[in-house]
């Protein structure tokens, strides 16, 4: 660990290391934390084809652990960043997807403007390795016993968070007060509050509740969410390790629109309904760009319901936003008046909203209006689920279908028959947002 921190006083000298001594080294820092992440979960595309060169983590171990080359290459996207090594990073982004070289360069001056000193950058290297580390179910286990308490149904986040505060974390041994309160603030942030959530149009307004706590925190934001941005230039680093893949043109875009919404919530010029809805009038002006009909967010509920299935899908192109608006005509009137009434609950203890968690991959897997319409009666299901488990004082309650995708997606079976969602149970619920957590 102090070999790391030493290094990063140079970075220069930091990221001009080969990969192999760069990924070591960062290892030899936190070997116990890098290690939980080879029992971590991932969700793979349907095909796969990996490089010939060797994954960050077959270098470390000798084998390939999915959720180690997701946080590596986060990692190894800011040495790519550090260096303006555009090419490293976009690799073998799809023309029209790629992103920009303008759009690169943001993200460089966002990063020279937040880490400033080596303090800096070995504090946003802590929050790279430690961001994924609830995905491990051992650490829940390790919390119970510990504390009698069994977190296992939290959503990830709110596992590291609790896994934190219990000192199960052992990188944050390593910062200072100062430093490991900013981290451990931007966590309690990601517990009820994700960057990725709202880019997809996934939780609700209430969430970003979490961001009236950033006030006159600006270090802590801002490293929150260089650390997210470095987590997507990592997400699909279990499938191809050669460059940031995820982070493409549109989703930078979409992540550009997260930071203005939580600007406007932070410095007050935004209400938490504006802030979301502004996530929605930049798909409307995105698709009405491309030819779409421009979508009423505000004055429809009905408009309002589908942009966020637009949103949910990462639908950037003409011809699958009328598949979408296709296949949301086409449903039944009950199921489509109550996925207009539960899409547009911002959240409240009077009316919970629900958060359907990994419900954008789901969905991302219908490409036809038949395996759409599948998905969207389920999510009406799911969204409309009575359950009296939870708090009473609930203002977001997660439903979360990564299961789904586990056993009836990954291998193949939706595909084959998208009507295997009929016989699906909803996923059992859990507090994503209670009342004493709202800063509302």
């Amino acid at each position: 660990m102090d070999s790391l921190r030493t290094a990063c006083t140079d970075p220069e000298s930091l990221f001009s290391l080969p990969v192999e001594g760069l990924l070591h080294l960062v290892h030899n820092a936190f070997p116990e934390d890098i290690d939980r992440l080879q029992r971590a979960y991932s969700i793979r595309g349907s095909c796969w084809n990996p490089p010939a060169t060797p994954s960050p983590s077959y270098i470390l171990y000798g084998e390939n652990y999915d959720e180690v080359n997701r946080t590596l290459i986060g990692f190894l996207a800011l040495c790519w960043i550090h260096k303006g090594e555009y090419e490293s990073f976009i690799g073998s982004h799809p023309s029209e997807a790629r992103l920009t070289r303008a759009s690169f360069e943001w993200i460089r001056s966002f990063y020279t403007q937040t880490v400033v000193t080596p303090n800096d950058l070995f504090t946003l290297i802590v929050s790279i390795i430690v961001n994924d580390l609830g995905k491990d179910p051992q650490l829940a286990s390790d919390y119970h016993e510990l504390t009698g308490e069994d977190i296992s149904d939290l959503n990830h986040d709110a596992i590291l968070l609790k896994a934190c505060s219990a000192g199960l974390v052992k990188s944050l041994a390593s910062l200072s007060i100062q430093d490991k309160n900013d981290v451990v603030r931007s966590l309690h942030l990601g517990a009820s509050f994700n960057f990725g959530q709202l880019a997809q149009a996934e939780n609700a307004p209430a969430c970003l509740s979490g961001l009236l706590q950033m006030k006159g925190r600006p270090r802590s934001f801002q490293l929150r969410f260089l650390e997210q941005l470095l987590d997507i230039a990592g997400a699909a680093g279990h499938m191809d390790w050669t460059c940031a893949k995820k982070l493409n043109q549109p989703i930078f875009d979409a992540y550009r629109n997260v930071y203005d919404a939580c600007q406007g919530v932070i410095t007050g010029s935004l209400d938490l309904r504006a802030a979301y809805d502004l996530v929605l009038f930049r798909r409307v002006g995105l698709l009405e760009s491309r030819g779409y009909r421009k979508l009423q967010v505000e004055e429809n509920e009905d408009d309002r319901a589908l942009t966020r299935l637009l949103c949910m899908g990462g639908v950037g192109d003409l011809e699958t936003a009328r598949l979408y608006e296709n296949a949301w005509r086409h449903l039944e009137k009950p199921i489509r008046d109550n996925l207009v009434h539960s899409l547009n609950v911002d959240g409240s203890k009077v009316e919970p909203a629900i958060q359907p968690t990994y419900m954008p991959a789901l969905i991302s897997r219908a490409k036809d209006e038949k395996s759409l319409t599948c998905v969207m009666v389920y999510l009406a299901r799911v969204m409309s689920a009575t359950n009296i488990a939870y708090s009473s004082s609930a203002v977001v309650i997660e439903r979360s279908v990564l299961g789904i995708m586990k056993k009836n997606v990954e291998n193949g079976e939706f595909e084959q028959d998208p009507a295997v969602l009929e016989g699906v149970d909803v996923p059992p619920a859990a507090v994503a947002l209670s009342e004493q957590d709202s800063w509302r």
